[in-house]
């Protein structure tokens, strides 16, 4: 898309935001002249979202509304989200963007859950476009615990495995408690496909080293839906298409230089039912303006939740640096990590009876990133149960970061069930 289209396609959707109780008084009265103009129109917030639901945003006539979402954020408050059936295609033939590659000979694990969110949804349709056969297994749910996850993986020959990044660390777990290895024993798997949860480097080469298999992460929300996908190269590229995408600086108020750690902020150019105009999504991102192989030339970086960062002195560690650290451990499924002075407290599972830091390990990690470190190594399922799996288990996102005064409590222990 030409920067004339994109600015074209911007001026349509604002006119369409009119028709929205939101934005109807908000907008410019006059059609844009420049996308840069775009910085002059007020920022749209969760809180916004929150406060105007669930009729606020729409700017479609209900007849036309054919599906509906929430999300929650810390408040609890639930945010709604309307979409078309135009809208719901629209995120479909998103997810198909990715490196994925569903096909006819695909059979899709949809290990995401259904209930209000929409990411299990697009994925489900996503598969199904491209003539493959899907297993809505769902998660948050008695009636798919994670051994029956494993046997239908194993019975089904499921080519592709899509859940959360934990849930497919969980779902190794359960195998290797029936006996099974996931590098092994599961043949016909040839991807994972994530999202959900950001998706470190880190944490892309564990689950690639438990499973053997390739990892296709695909970013978004409930809000926007698919916004960032993995290309074959497993490079995460924006849809520009689709969105216009600012990074700003911690005020929000100006753009961070290229390539610089920013807030990303999002406008829809595609969504009908309830579009949204400078969207602060609460996440860090970077852009990163390189050729990749597979012939685009922008990527985006998701670095994890505003909330989710850790500052020690005037550093601020954000997930991808945090799980950076704590992956030159050769055991690092399972983890937490809180602040101490001058340094962060790390607890940390072992995986095997034998697993330990040595000294020299400490003392490299604190000279590599010029902290104070402590890492605690606790026994295996101090963090996660594993005895849940074999039941329903841990079902929620995963919380890593915990205060100061919580590590000194120890409230990290079995996390997974807060």
């Amino acid at each position: 898309m030409s920067k004339e289209e994109k600015l074209q396609a911007l001026n349509q959707v604002l006119e369409h935001c009119k028709n929205s109780p939101f934005y109807k008084d908000r907008l410019p009265a006059e059609p844009l002249t420049a996308i840069e103009d775009l910085k002059n129109i007020p920022l749209t917030t969760k809180e916004d979202i929150r406060d105007n639901s669930p009729f606020g945003f729409i700017c479609v006539p209900k007849k036309e509304l054919y599906q509906y979402h929430e999300t929650f954020g810390t408040t609890g408050v639930p945010g709604s989200t309307w979409l078309t059936s135009e809208d719901m295609l629209d995120q479909a033939r998103r997810a198909n963007n990715s490196g994925i590659k569903f096909c006819e000979d695909d059979i899709v694990l949809v290990r995401f859950p259904y209930a209000i969110s929409t990411v299990a949804h697009f994925t489900h349709m996503a598969a199904q476009l491209k003539g493959a056969c899907v297993v809505p297994a769902s998660s948050r749910t008695t009636v798919s615990p994670f051994t029956r996850i494993v046997s239908l993986m194993r019975k089904l020959g499921v080519t592709v495995l899509a859940g959360l990044p934990l849930q497919a660390v969980l779902i190794a777990e359960t195998a290797e408690m029936m006996g099974l290895r996931p590098d092994k024993d599961f043949p016909e798997l040839r991807a994972l496909y994530t999202a959900g949860e950001v998706l470190t480097p880190g944490k892309r080469k564990l689950l690639e080293d438990i499973w053997k298999v390739p990892v296709s992460d695909n970013y978004g929300m409930t809000e926007i839906g698919p916004a960032v996908t993995d290309c074959v190269h497993d490079v995460p590229h924006p849809m520009e298409d689709s969105f216009i995408f600012e990074i700003l600086d911690a005020d929000l108020k100006e753009e961070v230089q290229q390539g610089e750690i920013g807030y990303l902020v999002v406008t829809t150019l595609t969504r009908k039912a309830t579009p949204l105009v400078r969207y602060v999504t609460g996440d860090r991102a970077r852009m990163v303006e390189k050729e990749c192989s597979c012939g685009k030339k922008t990527s985006l970086e998701i670095r994890g939740r505003r909330n989710d960062i850790i500052k020690v002195g005037d550093r601020i560690l954000d997930m991808w640096d945090l799980d950076e650290i704590i992956s030159h451990l050769p055991f690092h499924r399972f983890w937490v990590v809180g602040p101490e002075e001058k340094g962060l407290k790390y607890v940390v599972e072992k995986e095997r009876e034998v697993d330990t830091v040595s000294i020299e390990t400490m003392e490299m990690l604190e000279n590599k990133y010029n902290l104070k470190l402590n890492i605690e190594v606790v026994p295996k399922g101090t963090l996660y149960d594993r005895s849940e799996l074999l039941h329903v288990g841990c079902v929620g996102k995963p919380q890593y970061i915990y205060s100061a005064l919580e590590m000194s409590k120890k409230a990290y222990v079995n996390s997974a069930k807060n």
